[in-house]
């Protein structure tokens, strides 16, 4: 009897040790969480770019005492086109001591745009800037748990096409063959996944479900935008607890407004827009 108890026992010290090394998820619990880098954007409202490339060489975060980490180092390029409506991908995974993160500076090493009569516009970017940003919702890293930083970069503001002596377009474009070349100043939005919300709905025009409608909200006085899908759905992602108001554009500039849309406890606001 004693010998099957001392069995028993080494067999579950064996399965014990087990247990405890194979239920780590590889987040070090020693002062450590884990925070996840994901990527979307916020995309043009006309369809004839067909890659809006960014190379991203190094991110770093600040916490709220000024101490900086490198959550990653190395070249990884991403086409931001499809990365829209609420559609992400991730860039890295790290461990970074607990704390609070309030400002992500990002080094980007090469963008690109093509359209989609094959003329290329190869961007000038240098490693030697860092673009700074503000994390908001700030980045709370706790002991031992994982958390979901999203950075949104919308490259309808970032990639700023010009036609002839250099005037800037506004938002919309209706022909490409007006285009003579496109600056690049990256405008990234920073926070954090799993302290904010989405806003969902449908815009319809005349009745009918229509793509590249420009939607667009304000958080803290920073427009967010984004386009409708051929069925008209749009999707943002990222958005604080609070109150909105979602604004529909079309090319022929009708614009309709729908007030008092909320995020509420992290969750999703929907709504419908229509445009007549």
């Amino acid at each position: 009897m004693k010998e099957m108890f001392k069995k028993f026992m080494m067999l579950f010290l064996v399965m014990a040790i087990f247990i405890s090394c194979s239920d780590d998820n590889d987040i070090n619990t020693d002062g450590q969480g884990q925070v996840k880098v994901q990527l979307t954007d916020g995309p043009f409202p006309f369809n004839f770019v067909t890659q809006a490339n960014v190379e991203i060489a190094k991110i770093q975060l600040q916490d709220s005492n000024g101490a900086l980490v490198t959550v990653f180092e190395g070249s990884a390029a991403y086409n931001m086109i499809g990365l829209a409506n609420g559609v992400s991908t991730d860039i890295a995974t790290a461990n970074i001591p607990v704390g609070t993160y309030v400002e992500a500076r990002v080094t980007l090493s090469d963008a690109s745009i093509k359209l989609s009569n094959n003329t290329v516009f190869d961007l000038n970017v240098s490693t030697s800037i860092q673009y700074v940003f503000d994390i908001n919702p700030g980045l709370v890293v706790e002991d031992a748990i994982s958390s979901d930083l999203l950075f949104d970069l919308d490259i309808n503001d970032s990639f700023q096409f010009f036609g002839m002596g250099g005037v800037q377009f506004p938002s919309w474009i209706n022909s490409m063959d007006l285009i003579q070349g496109c600056n690049f100043n990256p405008d990234f939005r920073v926070c954090d996944r799993d302290l904010t919300g989405e806003i969902s709905g449908t815009v319809t025009v005349n009745g009918n479900t229509e793509a590249n409608v420009q939607v667009y909200i304000y958080v803290d006085g920073h427009r967010i935008s984004t386009h409708t899908e051929a069925d008209g759905s749009f999707t943002f992602v990222g958005i604080p607890n609070g109150t909105y108001t979602v604004h529909a554009n079309t090319s022929t500039n009708a614009n309709v407004s729908v007030a008092n849309v909320s995020v509420a406890n992290f969750g999703t606001a929907t709504c419908t827009v229509t445009i007549n």
